[in-house]
């Protein structure tokens, strides 16, 4: 399974993140200007749709803040179990499965109504709906059915990302 095995990267790579967090840096809240001087907090509000390379910009921004935020909810997670990251300790197969049903999927529905909130730019407006209700709807799935999760279970939306122009979406 795709998903399961995902997780036991995702601890390996945790561990890494461990020894290096104090060298990271944080972003700012502040709302920034994209090309065409609207500012992100406009955009988001629908005020104007921005250039595509800045839309892309926005949009890779709240998939790599929920990545963030999964990656600190693992790490908490790991604490409370006993889990040790920094041995490289893996979940159990119970665990992996509260993970994805517990934090995995529903940090990823959060994304599909971040991005849906968006304002795309004047002609993407279709496809990055489609791209969108694609990922709500391939996260309503994995929600009804968590143990049914296999390679294909965001392969849709994760193709579509990509498509678009996203980077860190569907990653």
């Amino acid at each position: 399974m795709y998903m399961r095995r995902l997780v036991a990267a995702l601890f390996a790579v945790l561990a890494i993140a461990v020894v290096a967090a104090g060298c990271g840096g944080g972003g700012d809240s502040t709302a920034g200007t994209d090309t065409t001087g609207s500012t992100d907090t406009e955009a988001e509000s629908g005020a104007a749709a921005p250039a595509k390379a800045a839309f892309i910009k926005e949009a890779d921004k709240v998939c790599s803040d929920a990545e963030l935020e999964l990656s600190e909810e693992v790490i908490a997670y790991a604490k409370d179990q006993g889990i040790d990251i920094e041995a490289e300790e893996e979940p159990s197969d119970a665990q992996k499965t509260e993970i994805y049903e517990q934090i995995v999927i529903p940090n990823i529905a959060r994304q599909a109504e971040e991005l849906a909130a968006l304002t795309p730019p004047k002609g993407d407006e279709e496809a990055f709906e489609d791209l969108t209700s694609t990922l709500a709807d391939e996260a309503q799935a994995a929600e009804e059915d968590p143990g049914n999760l296999d390679e294909g279970a965001f392969e849709e939306a994760s193709k579509k990302a990509h498509e678009f122009g996203l980077t860190s979406c569907g990653a």
